[in-house]
């Protein structure tokens, strides 16, 4: 029943923007693009690890996502809509219904200007460094500080660029849902962006603050508890030379709840991104992570908080459109967060062969 749906879904949507570029004007575009990824991971733990994000598994070979993209353009308005299909796209739409394919993304952008663009629907976080898809990542796995910030926001946002230099600001439906009626709450988010991009780097200073979702139940209908969450956040990128590229992510957490203090507390997380490029077709690329929720508002409340040291290696090598990631990580924290097969342990380990696709 899934895939028809989803092969209904997806004929249609093809089927009209085929409509649309043969009946638009000489200035519209439409263009197809997509990915797809698997994995298979082996944990020295010999357990699952539910830290992070995408890849909960052990010893076993697992599908990702197949994302499906198109993007229409027509003078100043454009429209782009995302599907994707599989594990990864239903742990990235987590608080949407379960099904074998999520939206993603569907959003329409009208350029009021050339310098001013408005964007309304849902869309992915501006917060973190690293993407959802996996093509666009060169670690295979995810950071803690991508697994616990926001996923996406629904909503609307304004964007103004001035030569390098741009500013985003927008109002949003509680964090990572699509509908304020599913997150129980008419509450709202606020987003915000400063960026500066040129040829060989960029920076952001990002900013989300408002509602994160409803914990216990609705405090509109039954006066218990709403989870608020301030986060600041900066990125940077720089490279130096045709072969040497570094990435920093700093991000800060604010938690707090409208009637329950104990579930207040902050979070933060730091970052470090290096990859050296030995050819075209060969990279190698070094996380590293620090991640501190001593209060046990982001991850590690049943252990009373904790933090983490984390250290990812990857290798990509690509063939044409195909890219092989062999990866290897080790996590070491302050307690014993690790499950074992006869108990629990501090460190943490695994190693990991994906490949990824892109079209």
């Amino acid at each position: 029943m899934h895939m028809k749906k989803a092969t209904l879904i997806l004929a249609l949507l093809l089927s009209s923007t085929f409509i649309f570029a043969q009946e638009g004007e000489k200035s519209s575009e439409t263009v197809f693009t997509g990915d797809a990824d698997g994995y298979y991971k082996s944990s020295f733990n010999n357990t699952i690890d539910e830290f992070t994000s995408f890849t909960k598994s052990n010893k076993s070979f697992e599908l990702g996502m197949l994302s499906l993209n198109v993007t229409h353009k027509r003078g100043k308005a454009s429209f782009i809509a995302d599907i994707g299909f599989g594990k990864r796209a239903k742990e990235f739409t987590y608080n949407d219904a379960s099904e074998f394919y999520m939206v993603r993304q569907l959003n329409m952008t009208y350029e009021v200007t050339d310098n001013l663009k408005i964007t309304g629907g849902s869309f992915p976080t501006h917060i973190g460094y690293e993407l959802v898809d996996a093509v666009d990542n060169k670690n295979y796995s995810m950071s803690y500080a991508f697994t616990y910030g926001p996923f996406f926001n629904t909503g609307v946002k304004a964007i103004y660029t001035t030569g390098k230099v741009n500013f985003m600001f927008g109002v949003v439906n509680p964090t990572d849902f699509k509908t304020a009626i599913e997150a129980s709450s008419n509450q709202k988010s606020f987003i915000g962006q400063i960026g500066y991009t040129e040829d060989t780097g960029s920076a952001f200073l990002n900013f989300t603050s408002g509602s994160m979702n409803n914990n216990v139940g609705s405090p509109l209908v039954s006066g218990l508890n709403q989870i608020n969450k301030t986060q600041f956040d900066f990125v940077a990128s720089k490279k130096i030379g045709d072969a040497f590229n570094l990435g920093l992510n700093a991000t800060y957490a604010i938690v707090n709840s409208d009637v329950d203090s104990s579930l207040d507390g902050n979070w933060f997380s730091v970052v470090g991104y290096a990859g050296y490029k030995f050819n075209d077709a060969t990279n190698i690329n070094y996380r590293l992570e620090f991640f501190d929720d001593k209060d046990g508002v982001a991850a590690f409340g049943s252990f009373g908080g904790a933090n983490v040291f984390s250290n990812t290696m990857s290798l990509n090598y690509k063939v044409g459109n195909l890219t092989f990631i062999p990866e290897v990580r080790f996590d070491f924290a302050s307690e014993k967060i690790y499950p074992t097969e006869n108990n629990a342990s501090k460190t943490n380990g695994s190693i990991l062969f994906a490949t990824t696709y892109s079209f």
